[in-house]
């Protein structure tokens, strides 16, 4: 008990100390910007709202053009952008999910080493030069994701779930693509995307590190200087709940089986959050003390884990219980799933659960934002999605106000147990 409370007392002096700062450039990106001291650090995420979800029917033309980002500027070539961040020690990043594209800077923050970093990440940002030996090396290199993935009954079944769970909304497709539409990107397409979506109101900026707010001010200004003004991307259709149950199997030549059962989720906004998030860390979300992981692992043998998350997004985004187990055990294992889940779902958790799960959630959280990183993290999701500056900091209060029937009420809103998918991916049920 004195360790859980020097935890609380811990997770309560950080939230006190981090003080989000935030405004609007000139030319309209939004700006969260923590101020950390005794590290000579500082970390950037610039989120542009340019992912998969922005591509229509060209699927991994998102993927390739940030893939591209970093390959040629107007000034230099791929060898000299990467000796050029070598040479001040800085560490530039990327990556592409389906809501957000992401390029990220570490550098020191000593102003002789800052100035420099800054000046090749903004060109990187806002001059790229989109060259034809790239795109055909970041081709096969994707086309050779996509082939490797149809060899992992994991990704096979991430896949065929999006698809199913989203249906005809831009979240359904892989962000990589397909060999068909990778093969019909051509340069314009790069360029049009990052001429459309790379701009500054469609851009979010995160900044953590050892700099005043005058200079974060001016490299945030600076980053957005560069790009054109634009505008911002029209949000994407809700993705609208599913009419019935959906039950697929995919033949997959292996010993074990991936099943997955899950249905749309809920966005960050969503006036049930904190209680679902309380929830699932219950029912499957604390690793093997969770409910799902005692029926299915401790109790009866049949996964080495089970687990269930919500895959938050814009539109919203998906609840999934997935769990991986010998294909003589998946019938079995289907069946305990989903006697567990709604078991969960029509009975409230026990006041132990409850406050056992509570005191997890809040004297973990401490340590979620103990690092420059992991503040980025949350500044990100902070900015990117709209979400109050105080989300952090209420969490706790928050949590600590729910109740089981809380609990109880906002899964029965939320998950119908007659309108599941349930996607399995394996082998025949025999060894």
């Amino acid at each position: 008990m004195k360790i859980l409370l020097l935890l609380l007392l811990f997770s309560s002096n950080i939230y006190a100390q981090l003080n989000i700062q935030h405004w609007t450039t000139p030319e309209g990106a939004k700006v969260l910007f923590v101020q950390t001291q005794g590290l000579p650090m500082l970390d950037i995420d610039l989120n542009f709202d340019a992912a998969s979800s922005r591509e229509g029917a060209q699927y991994g033309l998102a993927a390739l053009t940030s893939s591209l980002l970093g390959t040629a500027t107007q000034n230099r070539n791929e060898e000299q952008i990467i000796s050029a961040f070598e040479s001040v020690g800085a560490q530039f990043g990327k990556r592409s999910l389906k809501d957000m594209s992401i390029l990220s800077l570490r550098t020191l923050s000593r102003e002789s080493v800052l100035r420099e970093a800054l000046n090749i990440f903004t060109e990187v940002v806002a001059q790229p030069n989109f060259q034809q030996q790239y795109l055909s090396r970041e081709k096969r290199q994707t086309l050779q994701s996509i082939k490797a993935n149809k060899q992992s009954p994991a990704s096979v079944a991430s896949i065929a779930f999006a698809q199913a769970v989203f249906g005809k909304h831009p979240y359904a497709h892989s962000k990589i693509g397909t060999p068909a539409t990778i093969e019909a990107i051509s340069l314009d397409d790069l360029k049009r995307h990052y001429q459309q979506f790379f701009v500054a109101k469609n851009l979010t900026i995160s900044l953590v590190g050892d700099v005043s707010r005058a200079r974060a001010k001016q490299i945030a200004r600076q980053l957005s200087h560069g790009l054109n003004m634009g505008k911002k991307a029209e949000l994407n259709p809700l993705v609208k709940p599913l009419n019935q149950a959906q039950e697929i199997h995919i033949d997959f030549p292996s010993k074990q089986t991936h099943l997955l059962i899950g249905q749309v989720g809920i966005s960050r906004s969503h006036p049930d959050y904190y209680a679902l998030y309380l929830g699932n860390h219950i029912f499957g979300g604390s690793g093997l003390v969770s409910i799902l992981s005692d029926e299915i692992r401790e109790k009866k043998g049949l996964a080495y884990s089970a687990y269930s998350y919500f895959s938050k997004m814009t539109s919203n985004g998906y609840f999934l219980l997935k769990l991986q187990t010998k294909n003589t055990q998946a019938e079995e294992a289907k069946a305990t799933a989903l006697a567990t889940l709604k078991n969960f779902v029509n009975k409230a958790v026990s006041p132990q659960q409850l406050q056992d799960a509570k005191d997890n959630i809040i004297g973990g959280f401490a340590l979620k934002t103990a690092s420059n990183a992991n503040i980025l993290i949350y500044l990100s999701i902070i900015s990117f999605y709209d979400l109050p500056l105080d989300f952090l900091s209420s969490l706790t209060d928050k949590i600590k106000d729910i109740s089981a029937q809380d609990v109880q009420s906002a899964f029965k809103r939320l998950i119908d147990t007659d309108k599941l998918i349930i996607l399995s991916v394996g082998g025949a049920n025999a060894e």
